[in-house]
């Protein structure tokens, strides 16, 4: 297959890693590829808040998003439930293919 497609690099704009550009480069960068540097063996997370600056802020939202989600998930299923209940919905119909 490989003689068959050929293979092209993205120009260092579209793909900035930090182990072969330099930093200078990084203020170009349309994409950051948090790649595993091998002279640092630094794990992703570590690398991702010290390169990019705003990663915390988008943890930390992320992370609310998630603990509103599970709350009215929860809150949710339950007001769910109730309601079915009381309309004597008997849930989904199955239907046959075509």
């Amino acid at each position: 297959m490989i003689h068959q497609v050929p293979i092209k690099s993205l120009p260092q704009e579209w793909l900035w890693c930090e182990t072969w550009c330099d930093d200078a480069s990084k203020k170009r960068a349309k994409t950051i590829d948090l790649c595993n540097n091998p002279m640092t063996k630094e794990p992703k997370l570590e690398a991702a808040v010290r390169i990019v600056p705003e990663w915390q802020d988008y943890d930390q939202e992320i992370k609310q998003l998630q603990i509103r989600f599970q709350r009215e998930k929860e809150m949710g299923v339950l007001d769910k439930e109730k309601t079915i209940q009381e309309s004597g919905w008997e849930g989904p119909q199955k239907r046959e293919e075509l």
